[in-house]
């Protein structure tokens, strides 16, 4: 389970059966669900702002930020040759 606190700085994308997309600012659901949420609760709950119907196919979890940023997350060195 990942909670959303865990993830505040990035967003979500939730992909619908009807083929929309939704994207969402996770801080946004942190305002309206606090953090101790988790994100399969907010697939669960999730309705498509298109039809209205709970059809999402799947959540997205997308890294906002740049690359020196996902770099010192992830423990990359900046020189790695290993890539």
């Amino acid at each position: 389970m990942i909670k959303l606190s865990s993830i505040h700085q990035n967003h979500l994308v939730l992909n619908c059966r009807c083929e929309h997309v939704g994207h969402i600012s996770v801080q946004d659901l942190i305002e309206v669900y606090g953090g101790d949420v988790d994100v399969d609760a907010i697939e669960r709950a999730a309705r498509c702002s298109k039809f209205k119907g709970k059809s999402i196919s799947s959540v997205q979890i997308i890294y906002v930020g740049g690359s020196f940023e996902a770099m010192h997350t992830s423990h990359t060195p900046k020189d790695s040759k290993d890539w």
